[in-house]
């Protein structure tokens, strides 16, 4: 691929093998630079003779957009709409319907006519837009040097523009998820001469695919190796205090582990929503973590409570034979029904398969593990349609269908995966192999996924995490490259949610406090938090370089395993005056920018999924016979 740029009188042209892909618009009084950083590369560095305080660089590209992205922020300009993705259910049911991502994100232009203005550190590549049409591609954003300052996209007289303004600032209709009108963002720069860009150019012959081009080059801008904070032992330790922190045995008999602990005049466990299988609760891999810590230690109490809740939630399993995927039946209020979902029951016959295994170890026979994780595995089977969509939930008390469409089925084709691979039988693989099939292709053709973020109907990362996994396992399983490049294509997908650099927070906010870095982090479905989520993958990352001999995807695993570290508390961690946090507790998230609830600050929910992740990673690289742990990084 050969690039050239082409001075002319009001821009400045460049060609992709030939073909004018866009042009770079020139500014009076500016000297405009171009300098080749890699193939497909271009540095765009824009001199004045007298410094300035604000400045624009605009690209050009020549075709009417099919596709665009602003990472972790707009995907396709967040056009789908919620109500197309609801179907009809039982005509008595009441349930409640996710909320649908803010709609300040949507579209292009504000009110009078000029294109929206993002602040750069709102995506995960700092200021970076992306644009495909015409079989080709453009991207943008700011190198290192270069990081405050806010970006554009949009259409006009069919050509996709690119811009970058500095100062950072916002200029959007910021209304924030519960309808309020939320700040927007302004802070002058010093006086400056030199003002500096990237653009990826390059051919785009399969849509929604060269973004990855834009992704690489980032990466490699922005990657500085840095060692985890922490010791597997000390995370494991950490990990196995919290959880036995959050075990809870209830008055009717069930136990669990807590949600989480929040803030009421103290660390209390949260009184509704208590009790989740897997998601944010994560009940049945704590549990698996408990067992794995028994046999490494010999710690009874860890024995007792893994097979009390594990045979909990088989006790509670209703008379149709699945497993409820929350045990309160607070879940929801106002009249709404229970449901179980594709995410909760995905995990449950996983994390159940793993149990059998473990109580085994222990000396313990639990074949009612294997057939609860069978049932679900049979159910996935039964309401998966001719080609491979199973559904995102279903009323808990006669598992008609709820909610359809998403990409959250894909969970499950997780659980078939795993089931082809353990009884051998050929059912559940070509049901495995039409619904991975299924939501990859619903990715290719989309350019995200949804509904994986089961409180909110949004393109989110969650859902493509049973992409990457599920296509591994199949890979795995059949040695197809098929499955290989599906799953290649999930992580790139996932990859856009991770954030490639540090952000600097104001002085007196509470993140600059807690020194907390934002590299490797991911974006929570597009409402202006972060979270450790990726820990949930972090092995198959690393699975990743080892079979496409790719580098970066180590690399990437390794951001996301150091950034799993921030902020774990070690029983006296004091954050905003509040009382010391529970030993191995973390926060859900924080508020990356302005907002979302208070700016610059954690969630102050300290939920039971990120300790869950961790020691299930750490789990994965546990001897069979030792007491050891082996090695991620």
């Amino acid at each position: 691929m050969t690039i050239r740029w082409i001075p002319e009188q009001q821009c400045t042209r460049l060609l992709c093998d030939g073909a004018a892909i866009g042009s770079a618009l020139k500014l009076d009084g500016a000297v405009d630079h171009f300098t080749m950083v890699e193939e497909g590369v271009v540095c765009w560095t824009r001199t004045v003779d007298s410094a300035v305080q604000e400045m624009s660089m605009t690209f050009a590209a020549e075709y009417a957009p099919n596709y665009t992205m602003i990472p972790a922020l707009q995907y396709d300009g967040n056009k789908i709409k919620i109500r197309d993705y609801f179907d009809v259910r039982n005509e008595t049911a009441k349930v409640k319907e996710p909320k649908p991502y803010p709609t300040f994100f949507v579209g292009g232009h504000d009110p009078d006519g000029k294109p929206w203005r993002f602040v750069s550190h709102r995506m995960s590549i700092p200021g970076a837009t992306y644009s495909e049409g015409n079989g080709q591609s453009v991207a943008m954003f700011l190198p290192p040097d270069q990081l405050h300052a806010a970006c554009s996209l949009y259409e006009e007289n069919g050509k996709t523009y690119h811009q970058i303004h500095w100062p950072e600032q916002d200029s959007t209709p910021f209304i924030l998820p519960d309808g309020s009108q939320g700040k927007n963002h302004y802070i002058p720069i010093k006086p400056r001469h030199v003002f500096r860009v990237i653009l990826t150019l390059c051919p785009a012959p399969q849509p929604r695919e060269a973004w990855h081009k834009l992704l690489d080059a980032a990466w490699k801008q922005y990657y500085t190796l840095k060692p985890p904070v922490r010791n597997y032992d000390e995370l494991w330790e950490l990990g196995i205090n919290y959880a036995k922190m959050l075990y809870t045995e209830e008055d009717d008999g069930f136990k669990g582990f807590s949600i989480g602990f929040t803030w009421k005049d103290g660390w209390v466990k949260r009184g509704h929503q208590k009790y989740e299988i897997g998601w944010c609760g994560q009940n049945a891999s704590l549990a698996n973590s408990m067992l794995a810590h028994a046999k490494m230690c010999g710690d009874a109490e860890a024995k007792r409570i893994g097979l009390n809740v594990l045979d909990a939630w088989v006790s509670a399993i209703k008379p149709h034979g699945i497993i409820s995927t929350h045990y309160d039946d607070n879940i929801y209020t106002n009249g709404y029904e229970k449901t179980v979902d594709a995410c909760n029951l995905g995990t449950a016959a996983l994390q159940y398969f793993e149990a059998a295994d473990r109580a085994a170890a222990l000396g313990e026979s639990r074949p009612e593990y294997i057939k609860t994780a069978k049932s679900i595995c049979d159910f996935a089977l039964k309401v998966m349609d001719a080609k491979g969509r199973i559904g995102k939930s279903w009323l808990e008390r006669d598992l008609s269908p709820a909610v359809q469409e998403g990409s959250t089925g894909a969970f499950l084709s997780m659980a078939l995966c795993e089931a082809a691979r353990r009884l051998g039988d050929d059912t559940y693989l070509e049901g495995a192999v039409r619904s991975c099939r299924y939501y990859a292709s619903e990715l290719e053709n989309n350019g995200f996924t949804t509904a994986g973020a089961l409180d909110i109907f949004t393109i989110d990362k969650e859902s493509a995490i049973p992409l990457l996994k599920g296509n591994l396992m199949l890979f795995n399983h059949t040695g197809e490259q098929e499955f290989l490049l599906n799953a290649e294509k999930a992580a790139w997908y996932l990859s856009t949610w991770q954030w490639h650099y540090t952000c600097t927070f104001p002085e007196e906010s509470l993140l600059a406090k807690m020194q907390f870095d934002t590299f490797g982090g991911t974006a929570v479905s597009i409402h202006g938090g972060m979270d450790p989520f990726a820990l949930n993958y972090v092995h198959e990352m690393r699975d990743l370089a080892v079979y496409t001999g790719k580098e970066q995807w180590a690399q990437r695993a390794n951001g996301i395993w150091r950034h799993g570290q921030m902020c774990i508390s070690d029983g006296d961690m004091v954050v905003d005056g509040k009382a010391p946090r529970p030993i191995g507790s973390q926060d859900e998230g924080v508020s990356y920018t302005i907002g979302r609830q208070r700016s610059f600050s954690p969630s102050q929910w300290l939920v039971a999924w990120p300790t869950a992740f961790r020691l299930e990673a750490l789990r994965r690289i546990l001897p069979e016979d030792g007491d050891k742990f082996g090695i991620i990084f």
